[in-house]
């Protein structure tokens, strides 16, 4: 069977179509690896190699300084969360942008002997901590149902207010846990010998 020349010709326009949008994809996805490989996006997201040298340490002194602030800063940042991985969270958050920068700190401290040892501090120093507010929020979220649970047992069906808590009184009232001058004390004085 013989194909006429328009047919062959309308052969090569679909083959030569579907070759070169091929050609664009791969070219494509090729450009969009390598810009997620080596290059970050700058702050206004132009996608250049990051330049900001607002993170870089002049000397390993510098980024140790630098990534003990960040661990402090981190647990200001942590303390008083019940959640673990929210106090995590933050820990970890608040470490940014120093620890970012660790392996060049490591880098840079790596011709010096006391340097890297104050260095190892520093690393161990972060995982304590971070260890330690992993273990204070597991605890104080225990310690808050806890209490919780005391004060929500030792209410009673008629009174809504926790013991002992200031409120509204009447005096000679006992059952808002506060007390006035007319309200006799259930417990004796103790008075010293």
């Amino acid at each position: 069977m013989r194909t006429t020349v328009s047919a062959r010709a309308g052969k090569r326009v679909a083959l030569a179509l579907l070759f070169g949008g091929l050609a664009a994809f791969v070219a494509a996805c090729t450009i969009q690896l390598i810009q997620q490989v080596f290059f970050t996006a700058g702050s206004d997201g132009s996608g250049r190699a990051a330049t900001d040298s607002s993170f870089v340490f002049g000397s390993c002194r510098e980024g140790l300084v630098a990534l003990h602030g960040a661990v402090v800063r981190a647990r200001a940042a942590s303390e008083g969360e019940s959640d673990v991985e929210q106090a995590l969270g933050r820990f970890r958050g608040a470490l940014q942008p120093e620890w970012g920068r660790f392996e060049a700190v490591r880098a840079a401290c790596q011709s010096n002997e006391p340097d890297q040892h104050s260095l190892d501090a520093v690393e161990r120093l972060r995982y304590a901590e971070e260890h330690a507010v992993r273990r204070e929020a597991g605890s104080l979220e225990v310690l808050r149902k806890q209490v919780a649970n005391e004060l929500l047992g030792a209410k009673s069906a008629s009174n809504t207010s926790f013991p002992n808590t200031p409120g509204p009184s009447t005096p000679g009232d006992t059952t808002s846990g506060t007390r006035t001058p007319s309200a006799p004390s259930a417990q004796p004085e103790r008075r010293a010998p």
